[in-house]
């Protein structure tokens, strides 16, 4: 229980003094108003005993925690479902890779087939223009030879066979055109035979090359479906580990909540303010323009943050209020004792929340940022004493 007697001023060997050192820059208080460690003192007068700071019962937070890890059960189940999932979809998304490298190389063995089919298609087909062109000619030279021998045969139908003198030439003319004759059909035979065969070659390499064409269409057909079945598992293994860290982060963030509530069980069963040391709430968020500097000429005794104009600054933890007015110097100031010796000092305030002898929680706004000359712009000293002397804040202050 935090007990202050009246005009004790052994009580506060460290309290003038921690207001009394200005930073860097700024008069000292008791320099240009005599009569400031008198007011302070009387000012104290007014502390009493302290009535109980309100927080919430331990059995609420503990009840607030359970919650918080039945969440975390549930989210942790939910994550384990997900994991099982994402080892189903990444098995099938495998297997359908490995069946797509199979297609892959059937395509390329079939096109490869295809490819040769083409080239023996352009080479018969180059060999029937050959047959075509031969038989053409052969059809032109037979279509001559008659066209030679037909006014031959009407001259001889005109003289009879009374006025041949030759009978031998006559019967050369007979044999010569026999062979001639001969030597036609054989031709025009071979040159039909060689071009059915060539028509049928040409047709047998159509249906394949249609048949081909038609498989290849059904393996490329396949693929696609595999692709975009492989799209599908891709996609849901993205949805699947965005869940997961989506989940993990609330996990880690419930777990913080849960680590918040068991210090706030800590708090208000303990109330001993060593105990908060690396876990204090900042008075402000803001930039830090100076810092602790013991070693610095003169010494600095806090630090100096900047905020926006009239900003909330909060109690860095539970206490009672032992001065709240404004000082020459320093703009509104408001001191919290928070037992043990330990005070904490919020000055250039630009007006509080707060009455003196308050008792206040954590967290709880005890006034707005004012300017703060020294860093020429808007903001807060803070400092934190422990009987006479100044320590530093940043050991006690969250580093979060």
């Amino acid at each position: 229980m935090i007990t202050i007697y009246l005009l004790d001023r052994n009580l506060f060997p460290g309290f003038l003094d921690a207001v009394n050192k200005a930073p860097a820059g700024i008069k000292k208080p008791a320099d240009i108003f005599p009569g400031f460690s008198l007011l302070v003192l009387l000012l104290l007068c007014f502390v009493l005993l302290p009535q109980p700071v309100t927080a919430s019962p331990p059995e609420d937070i503990e009840s607030e925690i359970e919650s918080r890890r039945e969440e975390v059960s549930q989210h942790k189940r939910t994550l384990e479902r997900l994991s099982s999932r994402e080892r189903e979809v990444y098995s099938s998304l495998a297997e359908t890779e490995d069946r797509l490298d199979e297609i892959s190389q059937q395509l390329q063995s079939q096109e490869k087939k295809l490819a040769e089919l083409q080239s023996r298609e352009a080479r018969i087909f180059l060999e029937y223009q050959d047959l075509s062109r031969e038989r053409d000619m052969t059809r032109t030279r037979a279509q001559e030879i008659l066209a030679d021998l037909w006014p031959i045969y009407l001259e001889s139908r005109s003289q009879g066979l009374a006025e041949m003198q030759d009978w031998a030439e006559m019967d050369r003319q007979v044999q010569w055109l026999r062979t001639i004759h001969y030597e036609m059909g054989i031709t025009l035979a071979r040159l039909q035979d060689q071009t059915r065969e060539v028509t049928s070659s040409l047709a047998e390499l159509q249906s394949a090359k249609e048949e081909f064409e038609e498989q290849l269409g059904n393996v490329n057909d396949l693929k696609d479906r595999l692709l975009e079945k492989k799209l599908d598992f891709v996609r849901e293994l993205q949805d699947i580990r965005a869940e997961k860290l989506a989940r993990e982060e609330m996990v880690e963030e419930i777990m913080d909540v849960i680590e918040s509530l068991n210090y706030r069980i800590k708090v208000v069963t303990e109330r001993d303010f060593e105990e908060l040391k690396g876990h204090l709430p900042w008075p402000a968020r803001g930039e830090v323009k100076a810092s602790y500097n013991p070693s610095d000429s003169p010494p600095r005794n806090g630090m100096s943050i900047s905020l926006e104009e009239n900003a909330p600054v909060r109690a860095i933890s539970w206490g009672k209020v032992v001065h709240n007015a404004t000082l020459r110097g320093f703009g509104r100031v408001v001191i919290i004792f928070h037992g043990d010796d330990y005070y904490s000092l919020y000055a250039y305030l630009s007006r509080s929340n707060v009455a003196l002898g308050q008792d206040v929680e954590q967290g709880e706004t005890i006034g707005k940022a004012g300017y703060y000359p020294e860093i020429n712009t808007h903001g807060i000293y803070f400092e934190l004493r422990l009987k006479q002397k100044a320590i530093n804040p940043a050991d006690w202050l969250s580093k979060s």
